[in-house]
């Protein structure tokens, strides 16, 4: 497998949404972003994905993801840690009771666009 990435041009679907194509020889594999990798969608395959998407969601609500923040105080100086997992809020949070120069502790929740 010899890989090779190249530039898109105009005409390719993906023009300003990705960097690269990745080629195997003649045969695209994927897109290169710059969050990640890509598979590459056929017409087909994206028209079917597009219709599962738009069906999935409730027409004018946008999808919300919770936010923890976590405000609290080291040696006096205010600090602020965000998770998006309670889980892991409430580990970070026993931990950092047991701390002598750590105090003052707050938690917020918002509520954000995904």
């Amino acid at each position: 497998m010899q890989l090779s990435y190249e530039k898109l041009g105009l005409d390719d679907p993906m023009y300003g949404k990705a960097e690269y194509k990745v080629m195997d020889g003649m045969q695209p594999v994927c897109y290169k972003t710059a969050d990640g990798y890509l598979p590459i969608v056929t017409a087909g395959q994206a028209a079917a994905n597009a219709e599962k998407t738009e069906s999935d969601k409730p027409a004018g609500k946008p999808e919300v993801q919770t936010l923890y923040v976590l405000s609290f105080k080291v040696n006096g100086e205010a600090e602020e840690m965000t998770f998006k997992s309670k889980k892991k809020l409430e580990k970070a949070l026993a931990l950092y009771k047991e701390k002598s120069f750590m105090s003052d502790f707050e938690t917020t929740e918002y509520q954000i666009v995904a």
